[in-house]
């Protein structure tokens, strides 16, 4: 297997739409993916949040993330987030969700953080990655998410 390169959406935006068909195929098809591409568009900073990553396996595109001021509206007190984690499924036991968190934790860590929050439905899958369960919070569709908090002082 190639290595795994994390690379800053902004300085490879020839990478934009896969990212953009992606966020919008996992999270966000109910609505048009123009409102994706847009604020893809716009969370693509080199050097201060919103940043956006892109894993690739040589010259191919294989997963991406996020890093925000915010992904819970109802949560505004806290700050910054990890969002967006996503590996396409071919590529999916190969580590590379991990190494994606990792970018976000150093970018966030550069920037001066102490702290990186989630959300999530999913079970299990971030404790083993060292997060830490805060609370279920109430989603504008009636369920529930998980929010997780990763300490950066560690």
């Amino acid at each position: 297997m190639m290595g795994i390169q994390i690379i800053n959406l902004a300085d490879r935006m020839e990478y934009y739409e896969t990212v953009c068909q992606w966020i919008w195929k996992q999270w966000a098809s109910d609505k048009p993916i123009e409102n994706v591409r847009y604020a893809v568009s716009h969370n693509s900073q080199t050097d201060r949040v919103p940043m956006t990553f892109v894993a690739l396996e040589g010259e191919e595109a294989v997963g991406t993330v996020s890093f925000w001021m915010n992904d819970l509206s109802f949560r505004q007190d806290l700050s910054p987030w990890l969002a967006c984690l996503y590996v396409s499924e071919e590529h999916r036991g190969k580590g590379i969700p991990r190494e994606l968190q990792n970018r976000v934790i150093e970018e966030a860590k550069k920037l001066g953080y102490n702290e990186l929050y989630l959300i999530t439905t999913h079970d299990d899958y971030y404790e083993r990655s060292g997060w830490d369960f805060i609370e279920r919070a109430p989603k504008p569709s009636g369920d529930f998410t998980k929010i997780y908090r990763k300490d950066l002082t560690i």
